[in-house]
């Protein structure tokens, strides 16, 4: 049988004892720092794949907070066209036209004229239902503005507290709020 390579150069005399366990102990620790480089790279890929989990598990979880954002204003969109559909006032084409400004125009309906007087007293209100404008009570307009205050385009106060200056000469005169243009 061949003998190893060290222990040729051992028998030739070219080295010693000392000098082949020297050797052994230098071959069993390279391969000792191989196992454990191999186990920290192992360990690293483990760090980078948990990374990449977690990561992973936060933008699904933006997704769903997304997803969960538009599935409630959807929601309240369907509720805010339900309260106007069943509280929904007539409208009347050949009645007064009533104006209002709407994103810095002058937009107007023609209501009744008794719809007018509910107007301008604010038991009733006008809200923008997608291009239209419909004509609610005020119970309803109220029911809307807790869920979504833009959608209500007029709603006068019923009551308007204004501090008198005393020495204001038209004190004594109300300015009436159905004033037509």
């Amino acid at each position: 049988m061949g003998k190893t390579f060290q222990e040729q150069l051992l028998k030739l005399g070219l080295v010693d004892k000392k000098q082949v366990n020297q050797a052994k102990k230098t071959e069993h620790q390279k391969k000792t720092l191989k196992v454990s480089k191999a186990q920290e790279i192992v360990d690293e890929n483990k760090i980078i794949a948990q990374q990449a989990v977690a990561e992973k598990k936060e933008r699904e979880r933006l997704r769903n907070l997304e997803r969960q954002a538009e599935l409630k204003k959807k929601e309240e969109a369907e509720q805010i066209r339900q309260i106007i559909d069943s509280n929904r006032l007539i409208k009347d084409p050949n009645g007064v036209a009533f104006r209002f400004p709407d994103r810095g125009k002058i937009q107007r309906i023609f209501v009744p004229k008794d719809t007018l007087e509910d107007l301008s007293r604010g038991r009733s209100a006008i809200v923008r239902s997608g291009p239209f404008y419909e004509i609610i009570p005020a119970v309803a307009a109220e029911r809307i503005r807790l869920i979504d205050q833009r959608v209500i385009v007029l709603q006068n106060g019923q009551e308007k507290k204004v501090e008198m200056d005393a020495e204001d000469p038209y004190a004594g005169y109300e300015v009436p709020d159905d004033l037509m243009w």
